[in-house]
């Protein structure tokens, strides 16, 4: 295989994990008139530590850097919770 096909394949993996960030956020959205119509906060500690637990635990599984796959589910937290809170009126999104 050639360094071109390879990072062919590599591109389509960046656009499908684009597509599945994507569609995290629409789910934040639904998340979001969930927590409103419930009078919940935004911000869940519980479950953001489950989350983070259950990705780094799987990336040990994976064979993959844990620590490195924590830092982009934290990131991926924020980015939903940044969601909620425009959906809520309250952020800075479009």
């Amino acid at each position: 295989m050639s360094l071109d096909a390879v990072r062919n394949g590599i591109r389509e993996i960046d656009e499908q994990i684009i597509d599945l960030v994507a569609e995290r956020q629409r789910l934040a959205a639904r998340i979001a008139r969930l927590k409103q119509e419930n009078g919940l906060p935004i911000r869940d500690d519980e479950q953001r530590r489950a989350v983070l637990d259950r990705a780094f635990t799987y990336a040990v599984e994976s064979r993959i850097d844990p620590v490195a796959v924590r830092r982009i589910f934290e990131i991926l937290i924020d980015m939903n919770e940044e969601r909620q809170r425009e959906c809520s009126g309250d952020g800075n999104l479009p």
